[in-house]
């Protein structure tokens, strides 16, 4: 996804250092609010649009719920004990070790779901996204090299 919105920018954009400044400034912000650090939870909410339109945050979600947040089901936490009960052998099914107090019990599944938004439920979608993305990218490069025109002609001025 990456090197097909570099080559629609190196398309559509004059020169090739101006296409670097314009990709590095878009993937920086992207890869910014792409929902690791910060995470989902805590961007500021006038900034949630920049999260939403991220392309990047799909691969990461889909990458990371596939390791992360994959349980068929979670164990629980018996307070008789002060220990999760039928826990799985997945990692996401595994209660988090020296979690915050203010986390409490939860296992990993919960915490990757709930603090940084990437579900195990939306991977189907994200990887969907993905393929879209490349789409968006590859059209509007063949429109930029059909279209845009960097020649300058000696003849007019």
């Amino acid at each position: 996804m990456q090197v097909y919105m570099g080559m629609m920018f190196a398309y559509a954009l004059p020169s090739e250092e101006v296409a670097a400044i314009i990709g590095v400034l878009v993937n920086s912000v992207f890869i910014l609010f792409m929902g690791f650090s910060p995470p989902a939870y805590a961007i500021p909410s006038g900034y949630k649009w920049l999260y939403t339109i991220s392309p990047m945050k799909f691969p990461l979600s889909v990458m990371v719920a596939l390791v992360f947040a994959d349980c068929d089901e979670l164990p629980t936490w018996n307070e008789t004990t002060q220990m999760y009960e039928n826990v799985g052998s997945n990692l996401g099914c595994q209660p988090m070790a020296n979690s915050p107090a203010d986390v409490g019990h939860i296992t990993v599944k919960e915490y990757t779901e709930e603090y940084f938004g990437m579900e195990h439920d939306t991977i189907a979608r994200n990887f969907g996204v993905v393929i879209g993305c490349i789409v968006v990218f590859r059209i509007l490069g063949l429109l930029a090299l059909r279209f845009v025109n960097h020649q300058k002609d000696k003849h007019f001025k």
